[in-house]
């Protein structure tokens, strides 16, 4: 992998972009939010808090996130993992994690049965954590809760919304938020170069995740939710100190090599997916396969 020699910076938030050598070739993904808007892809809901049905009729395959927020429902989910849907899937389950806890019913004009829109990614390391590493519902609705609170702070608002105080799309959505995430997307919307594949983090001057994938189209593609996750991560920190960017490329590269000879725990998920979770002493890297593909997909570190 390359580092782009000099880092974007916007407030707080600072990317570092990665590339790969050309010739890596991966399939033209669909991904969710591109599918949900063209109906090329539906998320059902099934009654169980932590399982949807996810069904891909398009013709090319989709590649959804952990982390990936779907609206709608009876409740507000995230994706609980990375998961590739062959094309003319059928209905497949799929495992989620609420994201709004106090709502169990049809919101407004939304169908209670289907979802309506993925236009936003999970923000928090610490939430990114519970959903890939820990797993746990009760710790997603303390990191939902925290994120929220820190966002209230830093804009000296309250970052829950009325019509569903636990929703975090919702918080996302409020208009000081979305009015603060406009100071980051300046500088940093059309930063990326052309060859990139993904983006190192700092908030604060201090690393704090990385995301990177098989090829640039896919990048691009996801580009947007990981900005804007990032963006809405720094602002809830605009009130932590701040530190030292790191001094050359070498730091950053050894940041992304720090856990990747960690023992790797393996899970594959039917049909296509395989999954390899390391754990350093202050880093998660999770890793995603496409069984049918040569080269990972999706690299994802976080600091702990």
């Amino acid at each position: 992998m390359k580092i782009q020699d000099t880092p974007t910076s916007a407030l707080n938030l600072t990317a570092w972009f990665v590339s790969i050598p050309p010739g890596q070739s991966i399939p033209d993904y669909t991904v969710l939010e591109e599918a949900m808007d063209t109906q090329t892809g539906f998320l059902h809901e099934t009654g169980n808090v932590n399982e949807l049905l996810i069904e891909n009729p398009g013709d090319r395959d989709l590649f959804i996130q952990a982390g990936d927020i779907v609206k709608g429902g009876r409740q507000d989910r995230t994706l609980g993992a990375d998961f590739i849907v062959p094309a003319k899937s059928g209905k497949v389950p799929i495992p989620v994690f609420c994201v709004e806890s106090q709502r169990w019913h049809k919101r407004e004009k939304e169908s209670a049965m289907l979802f309506s829109k993925s236009s936003s990614f999970t923000a928090s390391k610490k939430l990114r954590a519970a959903i890939n590493k820990s797993k746990s519902q009760g710790e997603v609705w303390a990191s939902v809760e925290e994120e929220q609170v820190k966002m209230s702070a830093s804009l000296g608002i309250s970052a829950k919304c009325a019509a569903s105080p636990s929703s975090l799309q919702l918080s996302y959505e409020k208009k000081e938020v979305t009015s603060a995430l406009k100071d980051y997307l300046g500088s940093l919307e059309s930063a990326p170069n052309p060859d990139a594949v993904g983006v190192v983090w700092a908030i604060n001057g201090k690393l704090s995740h990385a995301d990177i994938y098989g090829g640039p189209e896919l990048f691009r593609k996801v580009w947007k939710k990981l900005l804007q996750a990032a963006a809405y991560e720094a602002i809830g920190e605009r009130s932590e100190p701040a530190s030292a960017l790191p001094s050359d490329i070498a730091e950053v590269s050894a940041w992304l090599e720090e856990s990747a000879a960690a023992p790797s725990e393996e899970e594959n998920l039917p049909p296509r997916t395989r999954l390899s979770t390391r754990k350093a002493k202050s880093q998660l890297r999770f890793e995603t396969h496409d069984t049918v593909v040569a080269a990972p997909i999706h690299l994802s570190i976080l600091a702990q």
